[in-house]
């Protein structure tokens, strides 16, 4: 059973069993210490009467002082910025205990550090991004990520087209494609044990356009270039996001220079990034200017920029749309000459696994 799971899992399909999401054992197991990454896992304050949540441990950071700290999202490690620091942090989560939202079983790994603090009043965000210190011998040191293996340090700026993968609590390894940059998105979902009312709108962000890249329970895996033969990956984005269609993500380096670290890595590779398309880059300024108007549009649940889908190459501005019931004859066809592109995605919300407690 083992082989056929990491078949599924390799080819990024997902097990669904009576209409839910069925995790793959490797990334819920409870590991023995120093665990790697890509795991489930949670706060151990993320629990209530009710239900309790689960996320992912995505990956392993570092300060200036060289001390050791899990990377994940905000929803994840710090509640939602509930999370007060010193928090325990267990692996594996508690959706994935037996008994259901129990401790049984479970190790701390790690201590809440510092989380960069989410706007839920209107105010754009860049990020949904938390570090927890490590405790000594509870977590891999090389930063080794279940099914992905170590990295490189160096990181790669997201961009239409770059092939990517990641492994995380409930899917485990799947790839996907990058299909849209500079992404603004409003995302639903946060608050007490990811059931909140809470939205957060989330601008500079990128889009894997893809059913299976992720599921909820994936929310903090790091994704990664999909390295060719001999390479090691390097680190692209944080998952925090997604809907029905798609994967939302915050570009790494405004994750590592929010929270002032960087990743731990056997290799210091230097990619070879070309510069943006000068035409690409003038769609993604013109989208700027037209942000707001562009989100408060009927339907429109987020935007970015993408190539058309005539197969032109062509940079293109495309919406977001809620659900297929969107007027599109009311939205429009160009901006200042730009085409405008449209793509149901359904709407986005946190990527953080949530569970009934067990009957007492």
């Amino acid at each position: 059973m083992k082989k056929y799971l990491s078949q599924f899992a390799a080819s990024g399909l997902v097990l669904v069993f009576w209409g839910a999401t069925l995790a793959f054992a490797g990334n819920t197991a409870q590991q023995k210490p120093p665990i790697k990454l890509g795991t489930s896992g949670s706060n151990v304050n993320d629990i209530n009467a009710s239900f309790c949540c689960t996320g992912t441990l995505g990956s392993l950071v570092k300060d200036t002082s060289g001390n050791l700290y899990i990377l994940s999202n905000n929803h994840v490690l710090a509640r939602s910025n509930a999370g007060k620091t010193g928090e325990d942090i267990m692996q594996r989560g508690y959706v994935d205990t037996v008994p259901v939202c129990s401790k049984t079983g479970t190790i701390n790994v790690a201590t809440l550090s510092k989380f960069v603090t989410l706007n839920f009043s209107g105010g754009n965000n860049t990020v949904d991004a938390a570090i927890a210190k490590v405790i000594s011998g509870e977590v891999s040191t090389n930063g080794t990520i279940l099914e992905i293996g170590t990295l490189s340090a160096t990181t790669v700026s997201p961009s239409v087209g770059l092939k990517v993968e990641k492994s995380g609590r409930t899917t485990a390894l799947t790839t996907g494609s990058i299909g849209a940059i500079n992404v603004t998105v409003t995302v639903s979902g946060y608050g007490p044990c990811g059931l909140g009312t809470e939205t957060a709108k989330f601008v500079s962000q990128f889009q894997i356009n893809s059913s299976t890249f992720s599921s909820s329970g994936d929310s903090g895996s790091l994704i990664v270039t999909q390295p060719s033969a001999g390479k090691t990956p390097n680190p692209v984005g944080l998952l925090f996001a997604g809907s029905s269609t798609s994967t939302i993500a915050n570009p790494i380096s405004s994750v590592l220079t929010a929270l002032g670290v960087s990743f731990v890595s056997t290799a210091m590779e230097a990619p070879l990034e070309a510069p943006m398309d000068p035409e690409l880059e003038r769609v993604s300024q013109l989208k700027d200017r037209y942000d707001d108007y562009l989100l408060n549009l009927p339907g429109v649940v987020g935007h970015g920029v993408s190539l058309s889908q005539d197969g032109s190459g062509r940079p293109v501005i495309v919406l977001f749309l809620k659900d297929s019931n969107v007027p599109v004859e009311n939205l429009p066809v160009t901006i200042e000459g730009v085409s405008v592109e449209t793509q149901i995605t359904g709407e986005f919300r946190t990527r953080i696994n949530c569970s009934h407690a067990a009957e007492k």
